[in-house]
Parts: C-alpha cells; structure tokens; sequence
C-alpha cells in the first residue's frame, strides 16, 4: 500500500485523448519531470488510420531534454500488445513504447533494460498503468 499521493491525471488524459479518435490512432510523449509524469499530444504525421508517425522534433526536443519516458500511441483495431513493427522502432529510438487499445480498454509498456530512460520514471508509469 502506498502511502504518497499518485497523481495519475495524464493517463486519464491518454484514455480521453485515444477514445477522442476511435478510428485512428492517436501518438504523444509521456514525460518525467520533477518526479511527475506529464502527457504532451503530439500530432500523428501518418495517413494511415492504423499507423502512428512522430515528427522528429517533437521526439528529439524532449529525448535531448532528458524528459522523455516514453512514445505513446493507441491501438484502434487490435490489443494493446505492442506488434512487431512496435518493437523494432522502439529499440531502433532506444525508448519505451506506451501503448493504449481502444478495443480492450487496456495499457500495455514494452521496455528494456538498454533504453535511454528515467528508471524511476519507468517504475511509476508501471505503477500507474496497472494501477
């Protein structure tokens, strides 16, 4: 049992923003800063409904920032476990993939031990996604 206040808002800003756009998936930036998680949206650059695509600026302002815990999009038309595709850009930016299914109402983060990331930041995300 936890005895500090969790402040959990932005992944209610994430369930919000994903069920705001049932038929395409929807990208942003979880963020840590001063031991709070925060969510940027950020405008998904893909035509395709079923693909996400972060501008580069947007993602490297907050990875060269050191604020950057994790990319986030939604799944609109499967699970919330992330696909292979998923994988392969996750290690290929070397940074955690938060991943919210429209479809099973659930939050799935694929991490590992080598990505660039707050490792305290990490541990609270997974605190409040299973939460």
């Amino acid at each position: 049992m936890h005895t500090h206040q969790k402040d959990n808002s932005f992944k209610e800003e994430i369930i919000k923003f994903s069920n705001e756009n049932p038929e395409n998936e929807v990208c942003g930036l979880v963020c840590y800063k001063n031991e709070k998680i925060y969510f940027e949206k950020v405008k998904n650059q893909s035509n395709d409904p079923d693909m996400f695509l972060i501008h580069p600026m947007d993602f490297l302002n907050k990875k060269i920032n050191k604020e950057l815990l994790a990319v986030f999009h939604s799944h609109v038309n499967a699970k919330e476990e992330p696909s292979e595709y998923d994988i392969k850009n996750a290690k290929n930016c070397l940074c955690p993939f938060l991943i919210y299914s429209t479809v099973s109402e659930k939050f799935s983060l694929f991490d590992m031990p080598n990505f660039e990331r707050d490792e305290k930041g990490v541990i609270k995300l997974k605190e409040a996604i299973n939460d």
